[in-house]
């Protein structure tokens, strides 16, 4: 009976390491794959503007198919835009699977691109042990910063982290020499936007307009495609070919259009004030001269408080790109000034000499196709201040 009781206890424990070792295989990363994920911009959505990266992993052997998406955050927050103009969002790794993953760029129409990277199984093996520990709960958030920290310069991070020297020394052959200005690596993305050109170039300070280096632009999912592409390793190339997982029509989409012209016609809606008092006596028509008054009081009143607000973050925001704003010189909260008739006249003048230096200051990198119409308007509705008789 002892002898019967120990062999079914052996017999258990048998079983049980039996059941340990088979849900628990040794990998073989020879069957595991290793991709850089490129999703291409779109206008859909103002943060696809400028497209996004992410890390597929693949093992053919388990079919397990899985993309590391250092780019996720949550909206639903109450103080998420409120955090996010403060410098102090919080973003997080996610993973999930890769059908569900490309399913939602298909809806979106937008283009996903994948370069498979030449790895080891060494290597393969550091990079999913680093994901492995950084998706746990108590690690997967990090500080987004739009240019030193987000979806594709914590890709760089990662890479650097699993292969060393070797990665960092080829991505530095290929990134070598000056770049552009970050005022004009993003403005390249936003030349049909020109809501987005505006908004965008108002939030940016001083800082954005030095030169970089090239690997500084490595924050753009574009560039560092390219990059990727172009490196080279001692005996082999870093990555495979870029191939389309799903290639989306590149017209320019009709909300860009839509937004387009809706901007344009804005503009010439706020010319309507100055052409009444150039063209007739407005004074005469009573709702003509009330139409005009209340375009131009809110245009003021709303360019006031978009100046406070400047002022504001420039001050207050943790983002080194929006301090020391120069934007202040023609979006600033003292345009009330104007409504009053002892101060009218000379805030009129300081006013236009501080949008003329503004356009001294930033005639070489400033996207004036999209900001020149609302300049011109303030000029002309300044001068119509200065001028005698024309008020």
């Amino acid at each position: 009976m002892r002898i019967l009781k120990r062999f079914l206890i052996l017999s258990i424990f048998f079983l049980l390491c039996q059941k340990a070792s088979i849900s628990s295989p040794v990998p073989n990363f020879h069957d595991v794959s290793v991709s850089l994920l490129t999703c291409e911009k779109t206008d859909r959505y103002i943060y696809a503007l400028f497209g996004h990266s992410a890390i597929r992993i693949r093992d053919e052997s388990s079919q397990l198919d899985l993309v590391y998406n250092y780019g996720t955050f949550d909206t639903s927050d109450p103080g998420f835009y409120v955090n996010f103009l403060h410098g102090r969002m919080k973003y997080f790794l996610s993973r999930t699977d890769y059908q569900t993953f490309i399913r939602s760029y298909l809806m979106d129409e937008q283009s996903v691109t994948e370069q498979k990277l030449q790895l080891n199984e060494t290597q393969k093996s550091k990079l999913i042990s680093i994901l492995q520990t950084q998706i746990k709960p108590e690690n997967r958030s990090y500080n987004y910063d739009f240019v030193r920290q987000n979806c594709s310069t914590k890709i760089v991070d990662l890479l650097s982290e699993s292969i060393g020297p070797d990665f960092d020394q080829s991505l530095s052959e290929v990134s070598k020499g000056k770049g552009a200005s970050i005022r004009e690596l993003l403005g390249a993305y936003l030349k049909h936007n020109e809501f987005e050109m505006i908004g965008m170039n108002s939030f940016l300070g001083k800082q954005s307009d030095t030169l970089t280096n090239r690997a500084l632009s490595l924050f753009l999912p574009d560039t560092l495609r390219k990059r990727i592409d172009g490196m080279q390793f001692p005996k082999r190339k870093f990555s495979g070919p870029i191939t389309y997982l799903y290639k989306a029509n590149r017209n320019t989409s009709n909300a860009s259009s839509l937004m387009s012209t809706l901007f344009y016609g804005l503009n010439l809606l706020l010319l309507f004030p100055i052409l009444g008092r150039l063209l007739i006596d407005i004074r005469k028509y009573p709702l003509l001269k009330l139409s005009a008054s209340f375009l131009s009081g809110s245009f003021l009143l709303l360019l006031s408080a978009a100046g406070l607000l400047l002022i504001y973050l420039s001050i207050y925001s943790e983002l080194d790109l929006m301090r020391h704003n120069f934007n202040i010189l023609w979006c600033h909260p003292f345009y009330p000034a104007l409504f009053f008739r002892k101060t009218s006249k000379m805030a009129a003048i300081i006013f236009l000499a501080g949008i003329l230096t503004f356009i001294f200051l930033y005639i070489n990198t400033v996207p004036f196709p999209a900001l020149f119409p609302l300049l011109m308007l303030l000029i002309l509705w300044l001068s119509f201040h200065i001028l005698p008789g024309k008020r």
